[in-house]
């Protein structure tokens, strides 16, 4: 036979051995059993390894010894310690062998795009995933076993068992889950599920071996397999996107290969997370693995002969509509129009749940918003929201409660929609298209250095808000954009961009779903952040609340009552002394001073509660 190598891959499951020769055609297959030794052990995944090498060289009619290379594509082999222990139990047997040591997941994503580069998302009983960029250097997410892995095959067993259980204790939503488990496990009753969970051999892959039952409920339209497949498939989005931004890989196009038992054997599966990782990852470009990672394990032995492997050749340049995820097809709604209420409605919770969770990553942005808009305002500068239909109508309604909420005069935090205020009872076609008309509104408001103006666009494309922003950064004005798709134009007008990525909807580009509630959400924390932060909260009190009707009177002497620990006929009383001012009658309660020496000590302290007090002298402590 010409000359060869071999090449191992060794997963939770089984270990598969190849023998190929230069032109990649391989001449022999060997399978064991696991050769990953954090579950095997050290001595049996070494055997498996062996077993497996053996009878690949058998069918092959060589020896192991006669290859020009070996490579031993392991899970949990990251750390050298690992690596040495494994490569010694080799070198004892075949001494003279060159030998290589990786993880498996380089060897899945060489097998998978033909080459070390880019990123490799696997799912089986575990899950990791891991990539390559151009300067060859290696990142990971995830695969750190069952018990701590997300999106695995594990995972969604365990999380299928607990939820179940949460249905036949009356704690969590009826689900289908149930009769299923038990049906397949050949149960009687919930209650059965547990001494089968902690009592059975095979409680890992047993266990991982459910996940399929909860990929038929969702498919079926159960709301809570839905919840458990959609968070799933976030978390296998999350570990990926973790790896392109440690190794810098969406700055341009990458491939994107997605394997292991769950994602190869359950299409469903795999749209739902190729849609996951394409929201975070819009550059990505997702392929069917070319070859197993047994023959790439064998590839990255040739590399170790001296033979280098392949450049990748990217596919054609992605259009920017398809780069859109707000505007792409729900995997999860499909069929919608066939589903009954209930399903309606649970399926919306589960995507508003993960609207909700789309604001995390983007919590420090929020945060360093804030930090920029409060100086500004502190100086006399205003907060500006400009938005077009769904969103500008949230940028109003954000700016509409701050004077009742904050005490801000109305000036302060202002709402811009396109169309003008017709628009926020009715969609004014054509009005968001002008950029034109954008730049005017903020001509038209005097924006300057000291204000603070917030594009709020979910398609992060609207030509008005583009308009806004543009011309307010020339007036010098603080720009943050709010958007929930990337890349996005308005993102690149702003200073600041937040964008939490929400991805499709489950009504095809209703963007006053998801897209909405997270900026609302971000909207939220905006307006209030900034409020504490000048002082218009007393510990987490609305102390500047506008007591105009007598919900808002009631509201003020609980919460002067609260803060100062006075009775209701007290707070009432320094109320009345104080016009009807929260911290003015604050103020004055803790110091034991009179309203208009505590208002003019609040003018002093810029309305800060506990300056003001500091400056008087306190007859009570902060509770």
């Amino acid at each position: 036979m010409p000359e060869f190598v071999i090449g191992v891959d060794g997963g939770g499951t089984k270990t598969h051995a190849v023998v190929m020769d230069a032109q990649g055609r391989l001449h022999g297959e060997g399978f064991a059993a696991s050769g990953n030794p954090y579950v095997a052990g050290w001595d049996a995944a070494w055997g498996a390894v062996r077993a497996a090498i053996e009878e690949a060289a058998r069918q092959a009619e060589v020896r192991p010894e006669d290859a020009a290379a070996l490579t031993l594509a392991l899970a949990g082999m990251d750390q050298p310690p690992s690596r040495e222990r494994i490569a010694a139990a080799a070198r004892a047997v075949w001494p003279h062998l060159p030998l290589r040591v990786e993880n498996d997941a380089l060897a899945a994503l060489v097998g998978g795009v033909g080459t070390a580069y880019g990123l490799v998302v696997i799912a089986g009983t575990g899950m990791i995933a891991w990539g390559v960029n151009q300067d060859g250097e290696q990142a990971r997410g995830g695969g750190r076993g069952f018990l701590l892995d997300r999106g695995s095959g594990y995972a969604l067993g365990l999380a299928a068992v607990r939820a179940a259980l949460l249905h036949a204790d009356g704690m969590g939503p009826e689900t289908a889950l149930l009769p299923a488990l038990l049906r397949h496990l050949g149960l009687k009753q919930a209650p059965d599920l547990v001494p089968w969970l902690y009592e059975h051999p095979q409680r890992v892959k047993a266990v991982a071996a459910l996940a399929p039952l909860v990929l038929q409920a969702a498919q079926q339209g159960d709301f809570v397999a839905v919840g458990l497949v959609a968070e799933a498939a976030d978390a296998l989005a999350e570990a990926a996107a973790a790896v392109a931004q440690r190794l810098r890989l969406s700055e341009s196009a990458f491939p994107l290969v997605l394997t292991g038992g769950v994602l190869r054997h359950h299409a469903f599966y795999r749209e739902a997370v190729s849609q996951a990782v394409l929201t975070r990852l819009p550059t990505a470009q997702p392929q069917p693995p070319r070859h197993h990672a047994a023959a790439g394990a064998a590839w990255l032995a040739w590399e170790h002969a001296g033979r280098p492997l392949p450049p990748w050749e990217p596919a054609e340049t992605m259009h920017t509509a398809d780069l859109w995820a707000s505007e792409r097809p729900n995997v999860f709604s499909r069929h919608l129009d066939r589903r009954s209420a209930r399903e309606i409605v649970g399926l919306m919770h589960v995507e508003d749940r993960r609207a909700v969770e789309a604001v995390r990553p983007e919590l420090p942005v929020i945060a360093q918003a804030v930090e920029a808009i409060v100086p500004r305002m502190r100086r006399g500068g205003r907060l500006i929201y400009v938005g077009a239909g769904t969103s500008g109508r949230l940028g109003v309604l954000d700016a509409s409660e701050c004077p009742p909420t904050f005490g801000v005069a109305p000036e302060q935090v202002v709402g811009v929609i396109a169309g003008g205020d017709v628009a926020l009872r009715r969609a004014v076609e054509g009005a968001e298209d002008s950029p034109a008309d954008g730049a005017q509104a903020m001509a038209a408001l005097d924006v300057g250095p000291d204000d603070t103006v917030v594009g709020l666009a979910a398609s992060g494309r609207t030509p008005y808000v583009r308009g806004a922003l543009q011309a307010a950064r020339a007036r010098g004005a603080l720009t943050v954009a709010v958007v929930c798709n990337r890349p996005a134009p308005v993102a690149e007008d702003a200073e600041i961009a937040i964008a939490p990525l929400v991805g499709p909807e489950i009504l095809t580009g209703s963007t006053r779903l998801k897209a909405g509630t997270a900026q609302k959400l971000v909207l939220n924390m905006l307006s209030t952040a900034v409020m504490v932060r000048l002082g218009k909260v007393y510990d987490n009190v609305m102390v500047d609340v506008q007591p105009d009707n007598e919900k808002l009177r009631a509201r003020a002497r609980r919460i002067v009552e609260h803060i100062c620990g006075v009775s209701p006929t007290e707070a009432s009383d320094a109320l009345q002394a104080s016009q009807w001012q929260v911290k003015v009658a604050v103020v004055s309660l803790l110091s034991g001073q009179p309203a208009e020496q505590a208002r003019r000590a609040l003018t002093q302290a810029q309305g800060q509660i506990e300056r003001a007090l500091q400056s008087l002298s306190p007859r009570r402590v902060h509770p």
